[in-house]
């Protein structure tokens, strides 16, 4: 038998179960990169600048439910970026709201502005927003704050961005954020036991995936390159 045709009925069987894998762990819906993709679903930017956490809302118009991931990445040309701290699933035409941190204190937020999914933070961000409580505001301005620590390597600018408007939100002095950021950045050290210096080579991003969902592009973009398809 031809090898390439060999070749090709394994990557479909490989292709067939992948996505069948997929849609069993996500209750026969679409992740929310896949649904911006296809131009089924609206995020859109709901707090003003300064707000802990933010609240973002994502309209499904499509006919499939939405699966939105904790620790999914944020990003906007207008506002700030974000990072998704809670899970959700959004029903097909329907609309909902999750919670979300800041990863750009430089930048303010802007009520209203769009925002696309970009990839998946790391696994330090992810720590930080599995033991935070967004609903306390002391101990969600906490975790916004190391995650500006890891964010800015270990340096925040107060005087602007987002940064300057907690300050004005929260009604409370410069130098007060700036030492909340300096207990922020001793306890970012301690729990992943890190130096000064080795917060600059933290990143809030995940570098590499091997998600399935990932393998599934892979396989899609090896279907165009070597069948046209």
């Amino acid at each position: 038998m031809n090898l390439r045709l060999i070749s090709l009925i394994m990557v479909v069987v490989v292709f067939a179960v992948a996505c069948g894998a997929m849609s069993f762990l996500s209750g026969g819906g679409i992740t929310l990169e896949q649904a911006y993709d296809s131009n089924q679903v609206e995020i859109t930017q709901q707090t003003a600048a300064g707000t802990i956490p933010h609240i973002v809302a994502i309209t499904n118009n499509g006919s499939k439910p939405v699966m939105v991931d904790k620790g999914t990445l944020l990003k906007s040309k207008e506002s700030q970026d974000l990072v998704i701290i809670t899970d959700k699933k959004v029903s097909p035409n329907n609309n909902d709201t999750v919670q979300a941190y800041c990863i750009e204190p430089d930048q303010k937020a802007v009520s209203g502005a769009t925002l696309n999914p970009s990839g998946t933070s790391s696994s330090q961000v992810k720590q930080i927003i599995d033991s935070s409580n967004p609903s306390n505001l002391q101990n969600a301005t906490q975790s916004q704050l190391q995650i500006w620590i890891i964010v800015g390597k270990g340096n925040v600018d107060v005087y602007g961005g987002e940064a300057m408007a907690v300050v004005q939100n929260q009604n409370i002095k410069y130098y007060q954020l700036q030492e909340k950021l300096d207990t922020a950045k001793r306890s970012v050290m301690s729990r992943f036991n890190l130096t000064s210096a080795e917060i600059q080579n933290i990143s809030f991003t995940v570098e590499s995936s091997n998600s399935a969902s990932t393998f599934i592009s892979d396989l899609r973009q090896w279907f165009k390159n070597n069948l046209g398809i």
